[in-house]
């Protein structure tokens, strides 16, 4: 994935967790087309109904690209890797299968990926495992390390089926902001002047302090947080929490809040 991009413009997007009409219509917003190229940084899965729906629209997109998320990392280690599926939850065989299923939303995404053919089913699978963590792009001049969370030099567009458990759960688990699997800002900062987009941790938590915040980036030193919140919500913050699009060529952020999706219909 690295390289200088010549899209007419470049977008990043993070922690969708099935909130596919939310992707539709951020897409739409920016009138994004085939000439344009998007980066979707992990967690398209999960929590809400429409994961596999998201993950099927990049993957069959040629100017779309996908990293993987602590969510896409649950799965791949919670499903049968040949394929199979089992109608019963608790039989799954990976070692993460049940923190995925019954403790991150993963019954959701597991409920209609059992539902696929298993061609198609090996199809997804096959496709993540090629997905790389995280990516190097440069936009008018401006380095961006793109990925779900933490990363690791080494380990940038190297493919998923080539990086070992422990270091790929570190790099979409840890963060700047989660003082539970916390990474330290000078890990990040002694690579400026690189510019590093990430979701995991929405950006109404970043920064507890601040409490709540309206919807949008949240910047510390040269991390930008673009997740939205999608993964939880209800009547009472529908108005702070949704999607984020944000534009590397200008940095500009484009959001959709769930109550303005709402009366978008």
């Amino acid at each position: 994935m690295e390289g200088i991009k010549k899209a007419l413009a470049t977008y990043a997007i993070s922690d969708l967790h099935g909130q596919y009409n939310m992707f539709l219509k951020l897409l739409e917003k920016v009138e994004f087309s085939d000439k344009d190229e998007l980066y979707m940084l992990g967690d398209a899965i999960d929590r809400g109904p429409d994961g596999i729906k998201i993950l099927k629209h990049v993957m069959n997109a040629k100017n779309m690209h996908f990293l993987l998320g602590n969510h896409e990392f649950m799965m791949l280690n919670g499903v049968a890797p040949d394929g199979s599926a089992t109608v019963d939850y608790g039989k799954l065989p990976g070692k993460d299968s049940v923190l995925w299923v019954f403790r991150n939303g993963g019954n959701k995404t597991y409920f209609k990926y059992k539902l696929l053919k298993k061609d198609e089913r090996i199809e997804l699978l096959t496709w993540l495992r090629s997905c790389p963590l995280s990516t190097k792009v440069t936009v008018n001049g401006t380095t961006y390390i793109l990925t779900h969370s933490f990363f690791k030099e080494d380990k940038i567009d190297v493919p998923y089926g080539e990086i070992d458990y422990q270091t790929a759960w570190d790099i979409v688990w840890q963060s700047p902001f989660r003082w539970d699997v916390y990474m330290d800002n000078k890990e990040y900062t002694t690579y400026e002047p690189w510019i590093f987009i990430i979701g995991h941790v929405p950006t109404c938590h970043a920064d507890e302090a601040e409490g709540w915040r309206p919807l949008g980036i949240y910047l510390e030193d040269n991390i930008i947080d673009i997740d939205g919140c999608c993964a939880h919500y209800d009547n009472n913050d529908k108005y702070y929490k949704g999607g984020i699009l944000l534009r590397l060529d200008d940095l500009k952020a484009f959001t959709i809040t769930f109550d303005e999706l709402e009366k978008r219909g």
